[in-house]
């Protein structure tokens, strides 16, 4: 009995070794075929969206209106032909005043970006204290004898603006610029005789020249921005009538005017636009 059913399983097993190999033939042949099948939808891996980074660009564009303040200094150079008075004749010599002084203003200005450059205009006017003064001395001539003649001679700037355009080149917040237009000064002028001689004269006057300028100005917040700036003002030679107490006498000195100006000054700028971009 026992013999019989060794061979039972010996017949049993080797039935199941050709089914073993057809079992992993077909395994086989499957795996090939899903390798060499084509690609579906199902099979294709989904990206996982990630927004591309914002990048904030600054604008110089828009209006702005601010304040300054600051100081100047300057010269005055002096000079008048002979002129009579109560019979003599006076010549005063040529002199040279120095003026310097405080000063503090307001500014209004436009901007516009292309890429880096700003382009702009901007009118800007100050109160100041630019004073000097100096002893102008001369002659006065009676009969063929000349006397020796002295005055103190006062000058004062107590106004002055600019009207210019504007041209600069920005790293975002930071602008370096330049600037060219015409300026004007507002002057007052008083020389007190010393002595009976010549008479005290006074005038005044509004005059325009030209001016250059160069600054630095940075946005520490979108809407405001501080800067400094230096102006160079070439006001000419004019030739303002200097007259005397009740107009007796009215003599025109030529007058030649240049003044250099440092301010600090604030910014607010509204109809800004920052650009945001992404990359």
């Amino acid at each position: 009995m026992a013999a019989g059913v060794m061979g039972a399983a010996r017949s049993v097993a080797f039935g199941m070794y050709p089914m073993k190999k057809l079992i992993l033939a077909g395994a086989a042949v499957l795996t090939l075929a899903s390798a060499l099948r084509p690609a579906t939808a199902a099979d294709i891996p989904v990206p996982v969206y990630r927004p591309a980074p914002t990048v904030v660009i600054f604008s110089w564009t828009g209006f702005y209106i601010g304040a300054h303040g600051g100081g100047g200094w300057g010269r005055k150079e002096t000079s008048t032909a002979p002129y009579t008075f109560a019979g003599a004749l006076i010549a005063p010599a040529p002199a040279t005043i120095n003026v310097s002084g405080g000063l503090v203003g307001g500014q209004i200005g436009a901007n516009y970006q292309v890429n880096s450059w700003v382009f702009g205009a901007e009118a800007q006017a100050s109160w100041s204290n630019l004073k000097g003064s100096t002893t102008c001395i001369g002659t006065s001539t009676t009969a063929g004898v000349a006397t020796p003649v002295s005055a103190t001679c006062n000058v004062k700037v107590d106004a002055l603006g600019t009207i210019t355009g504007r041209v600069g080149w920005a790293l975002d917040r930071l602008l370096f610029y330049g600037k060219g237009g015409v300026a004007w000064t507002n002057d007052h002028y008083n020389w007190n005789s010393a002595t009976v001689l010549q008479p005290t004269l006074a005038a005044n006057e509004t005059r325009w020249g030209w001016m250059l300028g160069a600054g630095i100005e940075y946005a520490f917040l979108d809407s405001w921005s501080g800067k400094i700036e230096y102006n160079y003002m070439d006001l000419g030679t004019r030739s303002p009538n200097f007259t005397s107490a009740g107009g007796l006498n009215s003599v025109p000195f030529n007058v030649r005017e240049r003044i250099s100006i440092v301010k600090l000054g604030i910014n607010y700028r509204f109809g800004y636009t920052t650009v945001a971009v992404r990359y």
